[in-house]
């Protein structure tokens, strides 16, 4: 049985809106969809580890140092210096013992050649940067007007202040060793972290990188610091809090 023309011209109408509906939200969801999968991408391009490492590297050779280093830290450490001299005739009789000593301040400072490798990695909001070593800058300062000179000879040695020379002279040798032990370094390893730390920040901030829903904290390791274990992470070096909303 054939169909009215009109009537099949009303079924036609009655159902066009509805596909013209569905083509159209098809082809918004398709924009959408486009759209937030470009943002992501650039976002994830700008945020991710091995964009932020690379940026850092990119930085180094503009920071202009003279010297290629990074100054990290200063301490001030009162030291003393002893030489003893004994005697003895026939190795029997004893002859007495020349004893000297130095007390002076000493000022050591480190630093980072910052050319030598460095790593910076994202983990959730927290960004972990892998310094190179910090060294000893030699030789060491010390305050001369502050320094205490002390000798005397036993009771058969007439060389007194032949010993305070010779230990004098060797001050400067005993002060790079000193500088380099573990002592010392310890004495400076939290101060030259913290110095990382701020120079790190300074660079995210200055590039932009630096988000209240992207990085909060930051951690700096050196290369003789013990790893870091996933499951006990260390205490950050530097916290930042979120910025403050413009009025």
């Amino acid at each position: 049985m054939d169909v009215p023309p009109q009537a099949a011209h009303r079924g036609e109408s009655k159902h066009f809106p509805w596909r013209l509906l569905i083509v159209a939200g098809l082809i918004a969801f398709a924009m959408v969809a486009g759209v937030t999968a470009w943002f992501a991408n650039r976002l994830f391009d700008r945020f991710n580890t091995g964009s932020i490492d690379r940026q850092f590297q990119e930085y180094i050779p503009t920071v202009g140092s003279a010297d290629g280093i990074l100054e990290t830290a200063t301490a001030s450490v009162p030291e003393t210096f002893t030489q003893t001299d004994s005697a003895s005739l026939f190795n029997i009789i004893p002859l007495g013992t020349t004893v000297s000593e130095i007390r002076v301040r000493a000022v050591y400072r480190y630093h980072i050649r910052l050319y030598d490798p460095w790593s910076i990695t994202a983990h959730g909001q927290v960004c972990v940067v892998n310094a190179p070593a910090f060294e000893a800058s030699l030789p060491p300062a010390i305050d001369t007007g502050e320094m205490e000179k002390s000798t005397t000879a036993g009771w058969l040695r007439f060389n007194a202040d032949e010993n305070l020379e010779t230990l004098e002279k060797g001050i400067t040798g005993e002060l790079n060793a000193r500088a380099n032990d573990s002592t010392h370094r310890n004495y400076a390893r939290e101060a030259c972290r913290r110095a990382v730390a701020e120079f790190v920040r300074r660079w995210l901030m200055k590039e932009n990188v630096w988000r209240e829903d992207r990085f909060h904290q930051i951690v700096v390791q050196f290369p003789d610091d013990p790893p870091i274990l996933t499951e006990s992470p260390p205490n950050p070096t530097l916290t930042i809090a979120a910025p403050e909303a413009s009025p």
